[in-house]
């Protein structure tokens, strides 16, 4: 569940259900955009007893968890506990950081092919 700071400044983009590398610019993007420092992150995440490598992106002291590494159609949410994150399994990301127009161009191109 998102806490109301993040859930406020991602909700024009809580319907979307991108692949996790695509939530990861996209969170990147808005915040980058909104001049907050961030940090892009591929983790071992445990989730419901399973471990999973996923994207994350840390931002002052919350985890946005963008999906996993080979998945596709995630929605944004939050790491509830740092146990739930390996820290040694941490490695940082240097994702390409899209303008607002690439970003709603992203958007828009997967909305289509998810309808076509």
């Amino acid at each position: 569940m998102l806490s109301p700071s993040v859930a406020a400044i991602f909700k024009p983009y809580l319907s979307l259900n991108l692949s996790g590398f695509d939530n990861l610019k996209l969170v990147i993007a808005v915040l980058t955009a909104q001049e907050q420092e961030c940090h892009a992150l591929e983790a071992q995440l445990t989730f419901e007893g399973k471990s999973q490598t996923a994207y994350l992106v840390r931002w002052h002291k919350h985890f946005i968890y963008c999906g996993c590494t080979n998945s596709y159609g995630n929605s944004l949410d939050e790491v509830a506990s740092l146990d739930d994150i390996n820290p040694e399994s941490i490695k940082v990301l240097q994702p390409p950081i899209l303008s607002m127009q690439q970003l709603e161009f992203m958007c828009m191109e997967n909305a289509h092919f998810d309808h076509c």
